[in-house]
């Protein structure tokens, strides 16, 4: 088979292309982040005060990978990280003042608006997307599942 006719390469292949188009914007800005951090922070600026394992259910990412990358964010000052009150178990991410001043110059790069930059679409055709990502997604995460009981 043509890998050039599979949307699965297609995918990856454009996944590819925006982690490194991330990754020069972050460079080019002097933003001291790696794709998947900002990814991370992102969804802190979404949402502060998350605890590992939201951010990991979040982004599908092991704990080991999850765990560095939180490493590298607070040793950069942007996050914190604390054990909580009520369960010590649980382990909580927090933006910093530095992180969330951060929020202001990587929306200056243009990194939040590549639906628009980059694809021109307009919303019904982003619903559209979302809505077939999403459904190769729940296969994918339930063979995996499936596979790892």
């Amino acid at each position: 088979m043509d890998a050039t006719l599979s949307v699965t390469y297609h995918i990856t292949k454009t996944g590819n292309l925006l982690r490194q188009l991330v990754a020069k914007r972050l460079k080019d800005a002097q933003i001291n982040l790696t794709p998947e951090e900002s990814a991370l922070m992102n969804q802190l600026w979404d949402s502060d005060e998350q605890t590992v394992s939201e951010l990991g259910k979040w982004s599908i990412k092991d704990p080991s990978t999850l765990t560095r990358q939180i490493d590298g964010l607070v040793n950069k000052g942007f996050v914190t990280r604390y054990n909580g009150t009520e369960d010590r178990r649980k382990v909580f991410v927090k933006l910093t003042a530095s992180g969330k001043k951060l929020k202001t110059q990587f929306n200056n790069t243009g990194i939040p608006r590549f639906d628009m930059e980059l694809a021109n679409l307009n919303e019904k055709q982003t619903q559209a997307i979302i809505k077939m990502l999403l459904e190769i997604q729940e296969k994918a995460l339930s063979e995996l599942k499936n596979n790892g009981s």
